[in-house]
C-alpha cells in the first residue's frame, strides 16, 4: 500500500487521485446565510468525473467535470440529500505523478434549498494492492449550513484500466463516496 500526504494542499497521485482533486475542486455558488451547527452525514454517495480528451498514459490538459450525490441525515437539520457539479482543468495522466495544487472549494446544494460551501485544504491518498485508491479530504465550511464546522470526505476509486490508458483513454470513471459536516 503507498500512502501519500500532504497537509494544507490537494494531491494529484495518478488519474484516481486527479479524479479526487476535480470532484474537490468547484467554484462556489450562492448559498443560504451561515447557520450552524449542520450534522449532516452523508454514508451513501457517488462520485463521477469525465475527462475531455479522455486520460492516456500521455501527460496533457484536460477538463475533468464532476458531479457527485449523497443520501444524508441530520439530527439538527431536514437535510436528506445533496448534491455538487464543477469542472477543473488541469495536467493529467493514467500514470502516477505526485505535486502540490491548492486548496479547493465544493458548493453542496442540500434537498432543503440550503448549500454548504466547503474549503477542501488537505487530502490524503492510498493506494491499495489491487489498483484502488482511497481519497480523503479534510476541510472546514466556510459558508452557508454548517458553517465554521469541520468537513470530511471520502472517495474510493477503482483502478484505471491499463488497456484503455495505452489505447483511447479514460473518459470516465465513478467511485462510492461519503461525506460528514460535523456538528
Amino acid at each position: 500500500m503507498t500512502r501519500i500526504h500532504r497537509p494544507w494542499t490537494a494531491v494529484r497521485c495518478g488519474a484516481v487521485a486527479v479524479l479526487a482533486v476535480a470532484a474537490l475542486g468547484a467554484a462556489p455558488h450562492a448559498g443560504a446565510a451561515a447557520q450552524s451547527p449542520a450534522g449532516i452525514e452523508c454514508a451513501v454517495g457517488s462520485s463521477t468525473v469525465d475527462y475531455s480528451p479522455p486520460l492516456t498514459n500521455t501527460t496533457r490538459t484536460t477538463t475533468a467535470g464532476f458531479h457527485e450525490n449523497f443520501s444524508c441525515t441530520s439530527l439538527l437539520t431536514s437535510v436528506s440529500s445533496g448534491s455538487a457539479t464543477g469542472s477543473n482543468v488541469f495536467p493529467a495522466s493514467c500514470l502516477v505523478t505526485v505535486s502540490p495544487l491548492q486548496t479547493t472549494v465544493v458548493t453542496y446544494v442540500w434537498n432543503t434549498g440550503d448549500s454548504s460551501t466547503i474549503t477542501f485544504s488537505n487530502t490524503d491518498v492510498v493506494k491499495a494492492a489491487d489498483g484502488t485508491s482511497t481519497v480523503t479530504a479534510t476541510g472546514a465550511v466556510t459558508a452557508g449550513l454548517g458553517q465554521g464546522s469541520s468537513a470530511v470526505k471520502v472517495i474510493v476509486l477503482p483502478q484505471l484500466s491499463p488497456t484503455a490508458c495505452a489505447a483511447s483513454g479514460v473518459s470516465s470513471i465513478t467511485g462510492p463516496a461519503t461525506l460528514s459536516i460535523l456538528p
